[in-house]
């Protein structure tokens, strides 16, 4: 930019000087400067007041660029050729000469070869990632980096706007405390409603095995409060995958397998019921991987068929799909089953709702959560008596 700039002033300087010598050889030697020599002048004359302005409009550019509320930085083969006034102090760097032709990784931990944020289509960045500063006087500041290639004085740069995120971060942090003791308090609540349940017939039947006439019926009793200690147990157990969970180790894995293995595991006992899977998948995503732990997406896939075979019952279609969208590819089971009321169907998924008689209501839950966990989206559209369509979105490599 400064070069630039510094070129324009030497050719308005050059043209000035050319202007100058004609003036000045008029005046020595009369007679000598004719019409084309008057042209010479007025274009000289011309072409001076442009270079003048150019230089104008370089030196408010970079006014601009030197003033901008982001750090703006270019690498040329990994290094720093220019940072501007923000950028400096975001960085916690003295003065520009401590800065030029050193890597930005000493700056900013990040992984230029990771994406935390997909751009958009027609985007002039390439790439949307997010690091740490540890700034000398500041602390930890959280930025986001937005990379695009240029070209720049006839070489290929990189071109980086750095924006501070540390407030947007903290209020991230905040809301998601929030919910998180919003679902504490809502989890909390039904786990003292269902476990009061099963304690209650334990504590009716104990009643009952401490009469008289006990001994006759204590077989009976005995298997009673067992299924009610199990039910307990599975409750805590569901509980204790949604309190505890684990980092999730992704590899990269063919959607299609992953399906097709769930599909082979579940198809005996559909057909025990009479129930046909039947699978569509797209040309195009039979070769797509994603990025996923392929244990956890199994244990999704298994939850939401035998759902759709417990809502069929006898007789029955379950229908899965998969189609690209985007940079995601969509998963879409459908299932002709028995379907949820309008009025149910927006709690399906929450902590302890569910349409199942011996139901717990987190199954679902954790699929969601662990859908979400995998950068993905799962919806749910249902119909009473025709049916429940589910689909999963998930981001593809």
């Amino acid at each position: 930019m400064g070069r630039n700039r510094w070129k324009s002033l030497n050719f308005a300087v050059f043209l000035c000087a050319i202007i100058l010598i004609l003036i000045v050889g008029q005046f020595l030697y009369v007679g000598v400067m004719n019409h084309w020599e008057i042209y010479l002048l007025l274009f000289a004359l011309v072409a001076s007041l442009l270079a003048i302005r150019e230089s104008q409009k370089n030196q408010e550019f970079r006014f601009l660029v030197e003033n901008a509320p982001h750090a703006i930085l270019l690498l040329k083969d990994g290094e720093i050729i220019y940072c501007n006034d923000t950028g400096k102090f975001l960085i916690g760097a003295s003065d520009e000469k401590s800065i030029i032709g050193h890597s930005l990784h000493e700056y900013i931990t990040y992984d230029s070869g990771k994406t935390t944020r997909q751009t958009e289509k027609g985007h002039k960045f390439k790439k949307i990632t997010e690091g740490k500063i540890a700034h000398p006087t500041l602390g930890d500041i959280f930025v986001e980096l937005k990379l695009m290639p240029i070209m720049y004085q006839g070489e290929s740069c990189q071109y980086i706007v750095v924006r501070d995120i540390t407030e947007v971060k903290k209020s991230q942090e905040l809301i998601q405390q929030t919910d998180k003791l919003s679902m504490i308090g809502e989890m909390a609540a039904g786990i003292a409603h269902e476990i009061r349940n099963p304690l209650t017939s334990l504590k009716g039947f104990a009643q009952l095995m401490q009469d008289e006439k006990a001994p006759k019926m204590v077989s009976g009793y005995s298997g009673i409060m067992v299924s009610e200690i199990d039910r307990i147990n599975t409750i805590v157990d569901e509980m204790l995958l949604l309190a505890k969970p684990k980092k999730l180790e992704l590899t990269k894995q063919n959607i299609t397998a992953i399906l097709n293995e769930v599909v082979f595991l579940l198809d005996t006992q559909a057909i025990l019921h009479n129930i046909r899977i039947k699978t569509a998948y797209d040309d195009d995503v039979k070769e797509v991987f994603i990025n996923c732990e392929e244990n956890k997406l199994k244990q999704v896939f298994i939850n939401i068929l035998k759902n759709s075979i417990e809502a069929i019952g006898d007789g029955g279609i379950i229908d899965i799909s998969l189609y690209p969208k985007g940079r995601n590819v969509i998963i879409r089971i459908a299932d002709n089953g028995c379907g949820i009321p309008k009025d149910k169907l927006e709690k399906i998924g929450k902590a302890f709702f569910t349409t199942k008689e011996k139901g717990t209501g987190l199954g679902l839950m954790i699929c969601q959560t662990i859908i979400q966990d995998h950068g993905g989206q799962m919806t749910i559209d249902s119909e009473e008596n025709i049916g429940t369509t589910l689909e999963i979105s998930l981001p593809t490599i």
